[in-house]
């Protein structure tokens, strides 16, 4: 029977050093060539993903939790954000006294000059390092599905929810780190449609995460696997743990549910 799998990439398919594992790779090139599907079901937009089905073989991607879905090459699911409330996103960094990261087909997009937030500028020099900033100023035109945001005491978080938890789903990822997908929107929901694309059943779709936001993807799936180092959200939800990324984690998974 075909079965159909969904993985996470920061923290489940790449390691510590942002690398795919050669093991994951071959493991995941077994699976495929057993029938099985395999998709990236992540966070990232799309244009933070570019090039990421050179590193392993793939039958599409689930990118922005749940608001792109290219299955085949073919466009499934492409949500983008509307103007108005784009507009109102811009200005929240300043209003809310918070960083925002707004995320969309071109890549990230980020406010210019440095960050008071160390990690907001880890998370740009990753971004730059594989080629997914964009370079259109922070308040001009160009289209996003999704943003996350890092507050701390000084930031206005309450307000900030009070406008946009209407609209978004506000993920506390830890550490004062939000990410804010639209309502109607998750992991989960990308999965669940992509199984209806494929004609899967959900007893044949396995999942494979680490953090906050695949939550979605565990409680939507019948076979999750946690990485080694994972939230605790999670655990409920898991029908095991493996081991981490770097310890051939994806091959010893894939093994143990019988699917290579």
């Amino acid at each position: 029977m075909k079965k159909a799998l969904f993985f996470d990439i920061d923290g489940t398919l790449l390691g510590a050093d942002h690398k795919v594992p050669k093991s994951a790779s071959l493991a995941i090139s077994a699976a495929r060539k057993r029938g099985c599907l395999v998709f990236i079901n992540s966070g990232r937009c799309m244009g933070m993903l570019n090039g990421f089905d050179k590193k392993i073989e793939l039958d599409g991607i689930l990118a922005g939790c749940g608001t792109e879905i290219v299955i085949d090459g073919e466009i499934r699911e492409n949500f983008i954000i509307p103007e108005d409330l784009r507009q109102r996103l811009i200005k929240a960094d300043r209003k809310y006294n918070v960083d925002i990261i707004l995320e969309g087909p071109d890549g990230n997009h980020y406010r210019e000059g440095k960050s008071r937030f160390p990690v907001v500028n880890e998370i740009r020099a990753m971004t730059e390092a594989i080629g997914a900033v964009s370079h259109q100023p922070f308040e001009s035109n160009y289209e996003i599905s999704k943003f996350c945001l890092q507050a701390d005491d000084a930031s206005d978080m309450s307000g900030l929810k009070s406008e946009f938890g209407s609209d978004f789903d506000i993920i506390d990822r830890g550490e004062g780190f939000f990410e804010c997908v639209p309502k109607g929107f998750s992991k989960g929901s990308a999965l669940i449609k992509t199984l209806e694309y494929t004609g899967i059943g959900l007893d044949d779709a396995y999942c494979f995460g680490d953090s906050s936001n695949d939550l979605s993807m565990f409680q939507s799936c019948r076979h999750a696997i946690a990485m080694k180092d994972h939230s605790n959200e999670l655990d409920p939800y898991t029908e095991y743990v493996t081991d981490s990324p770097e310890n051939d984690g994806i091959m010893k998974a894939l093994k143990k549910s019988g699917i290579i």
